[in-house]
């Protein structure tokens, strides 16, 4: 059975997060290396989900913004 490539790389991405909180609770990388990290992550979660995505600096337990609730715009 095929799986959705934006699937795939979905799950590719909330590993990658996992894995640099992981090792930066570790202390196996520096915290300058690990924001380095997350913002590829960033940049990755953007080409799939749009440019409105801002895993993994948002609080989405999962990089997948078609799940979430649409976040109410304010109008100055």
């Amino acid at each position: 059975m095929m799986k959705d490539p934006k699937q795939i790389a979905r799950v590719a991405l909330q590993s990658a997060r996992v894995n640099v909180e992981v090792y930066e609770a570790c202390g196996l990388i520096t915290s300058d290396s690990a924001n380095g990290l997350r913002y590829k992550i960033a940049v990755q979660a953007g080409d799939v989900n749009g440019d409105n995505c801002r895993f993994p600096a948002c609080d989405c337990p999962w990089p997948d913004c078609s799940r979430q609730p649409a976040t109410p715009t304010l109008s100055t």
